[in-house]
């Protein structure tokens, strides 16, 4: 199962809204198609927690899900309440991502 925390909205194409989301999920199996929510297209930058494992997976501009590692073991911070501004799509991070598994 996933759901979206929060949602910016970027922008309408073909009657749906583009958005950059924050997106829970039980596990990584659940990751989302950039399609999958009803009425909305997952933009770029939309991240996904996995729950269970505590992974997060950042979508990038080919619609593949990446996992993150973060340097340094800083964190990616409250991102329920800290969606970025679609000027700046910049995520509150504290040290620096690395891919390091694509799914």
């Amino acid at each position: 199962m996933n759901w979206i925390n929060n949602e910016r909205f970027i922008r309408y194409s073909e009657g749906k809204a583009v958005i950059v989301a924050n997106i829970g999920m039980d596990t990584t199996a659940d990751l989302p198609e950039a399609d999958a929510f009803e009425g909305r297209i997952l933009d770029k930058g939309s991240v996904a927690h996995d729950v269970d494992t505590g992974d997060y997976y950042c979508l990038n501009s080919l619609g593949v899900w990446k996992k993150q590692q973060i340097a340094g073991g800083g964190s990616f911070g409250t991102l329920y309440n800290a969606m970025p501004a679609a000027s700046t799509r910049a995520l509150p991070i504290v040290g620096d991502l690395e891919i390091i598994e694509e799914v």
